[in-house]
């Protein structure tokens, strides 16, 4: 059985298109396999949850087994992602946010390599409200610097920044209690946590790159990463908690250090003024980034062209395609 987990709160005029890109997954690449639906909302205060129920309705025969999470009062990301993982009954599983997509591209060919690594981790392309796909090779420099992270430069970066996206996929078995409680210390911060906590208890890890779009990502106001989110705020701060956690592990004087400074730059992300967040890319993360591009810069910038320039088109038509789908669902039952 395959699991996809839909993570939800206040996104009922976009979770249709989340829900929409897993039935595209499902019937154009998915036929002989048995899937799981988890649908877990976070106490919403719009119809998000009736708008799910609808949609279950009329598509609950893709799935052997649809299991609901609808909480009466908000818990924050991490207790709602924590929850929904304890409800994984798949072999393999990927993790959608309510307002993102997964994109056009077979997904089961990236899940597959699980079978060979323990984690893959991909790229994704992010799109505006009005559906414009973001084109600027260097929004994407994060995203194709996983190719070259390994090793111990992996477990030393991941404890400074996140040096996995969200878009990764994962062994089911790496999950354990100890990481779900590790999370669930946490509001905002479910990947980096996740993530920060499976490198770090698994010294031998494989992990390998796939730079192809797994995840579009919708730019809001709403969305964590933009920066004028009301959400910002707590999310640096506990990215700075995050840093803190592990420095007090950390048995090198040298690497303290640097996991300090680390704390501190989160004050300066989490700044509304442009020209202070620039002062971020003073932190040892991001000189481990600039470290990075200086020696792989030509192949970066391959990287970059090669996800974007085959991919943005196609990835587009898409999404013009789900907003289709989606009108003419509202349009029936509203």
């Amino acid at each position: 059985m395959f699991t996809f987990v839909v993570t939800c709160y206040n996104q009922a005029e976009v979770v249709i298109h989340a829900l929409e890109s897993i039935r595209y997954q499902i019937c154009r690449f998915g036929k002989g396999q048995k899937f799981q639906l988890i649908a877990a909302d976070d106490g919403s205060e719009d119809q998000s949850c009736q708008v799910i129920e609808q949609w279950i309705a009329e598509n609950e025969d893709l799935f052997e087994r649809v299991d609901r999470i609808f909480r009466e009062k908000n818990a924050g990301i991490c207790r709602n992602y924590v929850e929904a993982l304890r409800q994984v009954a798949g072999d393999r599983f990927v993790v959608l946010n309510g307002d993102d997509l997964l994109s056009p591209y077979n997904l089961f060919e990236v899940t597959d390599l699980l079978d060979e690594y323990d984690m893959v981790c991909n790229a994704f392309i992010k799109f505006t409200g009005s559906g414009d796909m973001i084109r600027s090779y260097p929004v994407y420099l994060e995203v194709v610097l996983q190719n070259f992270i390994r090793g111990n430069i992996l477990r030393r970066s991941i404890k400074l920044g996140c040096a996995i996206m969200g878009p990764a996929v994962y062994r089911k078995e790496l999950l354990t209690e100890e990481i779900f409680d590790f999370i669930l210390q946490f509001r905002t911060v479910n990947d980096r946590a996740c993530f920060q906590k499976i490198v770090g208890g698994h010294e031998n890890l494989r992990v390998c790159y796939m730079n192809r779009p797994f995840i579009l990502y919708r730019v809001s106001q709403n969305s964590i990463s933009n920066f004028s989110s009301p959400n910002r705020w707590l999310h640096n701060q506990e990215v700075a908690l995050l840093c803190r956690e592990e420095r007090k592990q950390e048995k090198s004087f040298f690497f303290r250090t640097m996991l300090y400074l680390q704390e501190k730059s989160a004050s300066f992300r989490a700044n509304p003024n442009y020209f202070v967040r620039l002062l971020r890319f003073f932190s040892p993360y991001y000189f481990i980034m600039l470290w990075l591009f200086i020696k792989n810069h030509r192949e970066i910038a391959k990287l970059e062209h090669e996800l974007i320039d085959p991919s943005w088109q196609y990835c587009r038509e898409f999404l013009l395609k789900i907003d289709r789908r989606a009108e003419k669902y509202y349009l029936k039952e509203v």
